[in-house]
Protein backbone atom coordinates (compact mmCIF):
# COMPACT_ATOMS: atom_id res chain seq x y z
CA UNK A 1 0.00 0.00 0.00
CA UNK A 2 3.20 1.92 0.94
CA UNK A 3 4.13 2.42 -2.88
CA UNK A 4 0.58 2.43 -4.37
CA UNK A 5 -0.17 5.91 -3.47
CA UNK A 6 2.87 7.77 -4.87
CA UNK A 7 1.87 5.32 -8.02
CA UNK A 8 -1.68 6.47 -8.34
CA UNK A 9 -0.30 10.45 -7.62
CA UNK A 10 2.08 9.24 -10.67
CA UNK A 11 -0.40 8.01 -13.13
CA UNK A 12 -3.03 9.93 -12.38
CA UNK A 13 -1.62 13.70 -12.43
CA UNK A 14 -0.64 13.67 -16.09
CA UNK A 15 -4.00 12.25 -17.20
CA UNK A 16 -5.99 14.80 -15.30
CA UNK A 17 -3.32 17.96 -16.70
CA UNK A 18 -3.92 17.06 -19.98
CA UNK A 19 -7.74 16.15 -19.84
CA UNK A 20 -7.84 19.86 -19.24
CA UNK A 21 -5.73 20.97 -22.43
CA UNK A 22 -7.94 21.70 -25.29
CA UNK A 23 -6.10 23.92 -27.47
CA UNK A 24 -5.81 22.22 -31.27
CA UNK A 25 -8.37 21.39 -33.39
CA UNK A 26 -6.96 18.25 -34.47
CA UNK A 27 -7.25 17.29 -30.84
CA UNK A 28 -10.93 17.99 -30.92
CA UNK A 29 -11.03 15.63 -34.15
CA UNK A 30 -9.44 12.87 -32.25
CA UNK A 31 -11.77 12.95 -29.06
CA UNK A 32 -14.52 13.35 -31.45
CA UNK A 33 -13.81 10.09 -33.19
CA UNK A 34 -12.68 7.91 -30.39
CA UNK A 35 -15.45 9.01 -28.29
CA UNK A 36 -17.96 8.01 -31.52
CA UNK A 37 -16.03 4.85 -32.61
CA UNK A 38 -15.78 3.07 -29.20
CA UNK A 39 -19.13 3.41 -27.36
CA UNK A 40 -18.47 -0.37 -26.15
CA UNK A 41 -19.70 -1.49 -22.29
CA UNK A 42 -17.70 -0.46 -19.46
CA UNK A 43 -15.02 -3.52 -18.46
CA UNK A 44 -13.66 -4.20 -15.05
CA UNK A 45 -10.25 -4.26 -14.30
CA UNK A 46 -10.33 -6.82 -12.24
CA UNK A 47 -11.74 -8.62 -15.78
CA UNK A 48 -8.06 -8.79 -17.16
CA UNK A 49 -6.23 -10.63 -14.25
CA UNK A 50 -8.42 -12.37 -12.13
CA UNK A 51 -7.27 -13.52 -8.75
CA UNK A 52 -6.27 -16.98 -9.64
CA UNK A 53 -4.21 -15.22 -11.97
CA UNK A 54 -2.67 -13.04 -9.80
CA UNK A 55 -1.90 -15.38 -7.35
CA UNK A 56 -0.32 -17.51 -10.08
CA UNK A 57 1.65 -14.82 -10.74
CA UNK A 58 2.81 -13.38 -7.30
CA UNK A 59 3.79 -17.27 -6.65
CA UNK A 60 1.47 -17.19 -2.99
CA UNK A 61 -2.22 -16.23 -1.79
CA UNK A 62 -4.03 -12.63 -2.64
CA UNK A 63 -6.80 -11.20 -0.77
CA UNK A 64 -9.92 -10.46 -2.53
CA UNK A 65 -9.33 -7.21 -5.24
CA UNK A 66 -9.40 -3.87 -4.03
CA UNK A 67 -11.54 -1.72 -6.69
CA UNK A 68 -11.44 1.67 -7.39
CA UNK A 69 -12.33 4.17 -10.46
CA UNK A 70 -11.64 7.75 -11.56
CA UNK A 71 -14.36 8.69 -14.25
CA UNK A 72 -12.52 11.52 -15.18
CA UNK A 73 -10.12 10.13 -17.26
CA UNK A 74 -12.26 6.54 -17.46
CA UNK A 75 -10.29 4.25 -15.12
CA UNK A 76 -10.73 1.35 -13.14
CA UNK A 77 -8.27 -0.22 -11.12
CA UNK A 78 -7.88 -3.60 -9.48
CA UNK A 79 -5.55 -4.11 -6.46
CA UNK A 80 -4.40 -8.11 -5.14
CA UNK A 81 -2.65 -7.85 -2.09
CA UNK A 82 -0.53 -11.07 -0.96
CA UNK A 83 -2.50 -12.86 2.12
CA UNK A 84 0.94 -12.90 3.96
CA UNK A 85 1.10 -9.36 5.37
CA UNK A 86 5.52 -9.74 5.49
CA UNK A 87 4.97 -10.23 1.81
CA UNK A 88 6.26 -7.09 -0.72
CA UNK A 89 4.30 -8.55 -3.64
CA UNK A 90 1.39 -6.68 -4.83
CA UNK A 91 -0.31 -6.74 -8.20
CA UNK A 92 -2.44 -3.52 -9.74
CA UNK A 93 -3.65 -3.41 -12.46
CA UNK A 94 -5.67 -0.02 -14.11
CA UNK A 95 -8.22 0.01 -17.28
CA UNK A 96 -8.21 3.33 -18.95
CA UNK A 97 -11.44 3.28 -21.67
CA UNK A 98 -13.18 5.69 -23.43
CA UNK A 99 -16.99 4.29 -22.52
CA UNK A 100 -16.14 4.90 -19.05
CA UNK A 101 -15.09 8.59 -19.70
CA UNK A 102 -17.49 11.69 -19.22
CA UNK A 103 -17.81 12.99 -22.97
CA UNK A 104 -14.83 15.22 -24.15
CA UNK A 105 -12.25 13.70 -21.97
CA UNK A 106 -8.98 12.62 -24.01
CA UNK A 107 -8.93 9.46 -25.66
CA UNK A 108 -7.15 6.02 -24.12
CA UNK A 109 -4.32 6.33 -26.73
CA UNK A 110 -3.89 10.07 -26.16
CA UNK A 111 -3.18 9.71 -22.33
CA UNK A 112 -0.87 6.28 -23.33
CA UNK A 113 1.26 8.42 -25.77
CA UNK A 114 2.00 11.76 -23.60
CA UNK A 115 2.92 9.11 -20.79
CA UNK A 116 4.95 7.41 -23.34
CA UNK A 117 6.54 10.60 -24.17
CA UNK A 118 7.09 11.80 -20.65
CA UNK A 119 9.25 8.43 -20.03
CA UNK A 120 10.75 8.20 -23.15
CA UNK A 121 14.42 8.73 -21.46
CA UNK A 122 13.85 5.92 -19.22
CA UNK A 123 11.32 3.66 -20.84
CA UNK A 124 12.40 0.54 -22.31
CA UNK A 125 9.35 -0.43 -25.27
CA UNK A 126 7.98 -3.95 -25.42
CA UNK A 127 7.04 -6.23 -28.44
CA UNK A 128 3.98 -8.87 -28.44
CA UNK A 129 2.06 -7.17 -25.90
CA UNK A 130 -0.97 -5.17 -27.73
CA UNK A 131 -0.26 -2.53 -30.15
CA UNK A 132 2.40 -0.64 -27.97
CA UNK A 133 4.17 -1.08 -24.97
CA UNK A 134 6.77 -0.40 -22.11
CA UNK A 135 8.31 -0.59 -19.02
CA UNK A 136 9.01 2.39 -17.09
CA UNK A 137 8.60 3.65 -13.54
CA UNK A 138 5.37 2.33 -12.21
CA UNK A 139 5.34 -0.61 -14.34
CA UNK A 140 3.77 -2.06 -17.49
CA UNK A 141 2.25 0.45 -19.55
CA UNK A 142 0.15 -1.01 -22.74
CA UNK A 143 -2.10 0.10 -25.60
CA UNK A 144 -4.15 -2.32 -27.24
CA UNK A 145 -6.84 -0.33 -29.52
CA UNK A 146 -8.49 2.50 -27.32
CA UNK A 147 -7.82 0.76 -24.22
CA UNK A 148 -5.05 2.06 -21.91
CA UNK A 149 -3.68 -0.42 -19.24
CA UNK A 150 -0.81 -0.30 -16.67
CA UNK A 151 0.08 -3.22 -14.75
CA UNK A 152 2.35 -2.62 -11.70
CA UNK A 153 3.81 -5.28 -9.34
CA UNK A 154 7.53 -3.58 -7.96
CA UNK A 155 10.64 -2.23 -8.48
CA UNK A 156 11.04 -2.61 -12.23
CA UNK A 157 14.68 -2.74 -12.11
CA UNK A 158 14.59 -6.27 -10.85
CA UNK A 159 14.00 -9.24 -13.82
CA UNK A 160 12.18 -11.38 -12.18
CA UNK A 161 9.91 -8.22 -11.46
CA UNK A 162 9.99 -7.41 -15.64
CA UNK A 163 9.18 -10.71 -16.41
CA UNK A 164 5.63 -10.74 -13.91
CA UNK A 165 5.08 -7.72 -15.78
CA UNK A 166 5.18 -9.12 -19.40
CA UNK A 167 3.50 -12.31 -18.17
CA UNK A 168 0.61 -10.51 -16.89
CA UNK A 169 0.39 -7.86 -19.82
CA UNK A 170 0.10 -11.28 -21.61
CA UNK A 171 -2.53 -12.36 -20.01
CA UNK A 172 -4.45 -9.26 -19.37
CA UNK A 173 -4.52 -8.81 -23.39
CA UNK A 174 -5.66 -12.50 -24.05
CA UNK A 175 -8.39 -11.38 -21.17
CA UNK A 176 -9.36 -8.02 -22.79
CA UNK A 177 -9.82 -10.20 -26.15
CA UNK A 178 -12.22 -12.56 -24.13
CA UNK A 179 -14.42 -9.30 -22.46
CA UNK A 180 -15.25 -7.49 -25.81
Amino acid sequence: MRYLAGLAIMLLAPALMLSGCNNSGSMESKKESASTTLKAAVLEACGLISKSEAETLLGEPVMDAEKSQQEVVGMKLCLYNPVNTDSWGFLQVTLTQQSFMPPGGLAPSELFHSIQKAMSDSRTDIEGIGDEAFIATGGLYILKDEYYITIGAGNIDRQDIQQRLKSAGSIAIKNLEALR
